[in-house]
């Protein structure tokens, strides 16, 4: 089956980091930094992969995607808040058009954002 690989634009390599490594835990499976031009990489969070990306053109700030059936989203929720980041406290709550769908929507440092949901 095909499938679709999202892309955010970011505009700081650090604060990227900073959010989605080390608050949302998620893993760096490539990257291409050369001296002095844009960044492009590949993360990802349960074998869920996306792209950021600092090229101008590539994509707009302020997208937008949903991890549908993420594996223990309570547990999860309760790691990033113990964390204590300072520019994210996520709520967890089930959904109005689906009782047994538990929701929680993060938000990056450009403006990007994840939809993390799990039936339960």
């Amino acid at each position: 089956m095909a499938k679709i690989t999202p892309v955010f634009r970011v505009f700081d390599y650090a604060k990227a980091i900073e959010f989605y490594v080390g608050w949302l835990g998620c893993k760096i499976d490539w990257e291409h930094r050369p001296e002095g031009q844009p960044f492009y990489m590949r993360l990802s969070i349960q074998g869920v992969g996306f792209d950021l990306s600092e090229h101008h053109g590539e994509c707009s700030p302020g997208g937008r995607f949903t991890i549908e059936d993420f594996q223990g989203l309570t547990e999860y929720h309760q790691q990033l808040l113990d964390k204590q980041y300072k520019y994210n406290r996520p709520g967890l709550e089930r959904v109005e058009w689906d009782n047994a769908t538990l929701e929680m929507t993060v938000i990056d440092p450009f403006s990007n954002r994840i939809i993390f949901n799990e039936k339960t």
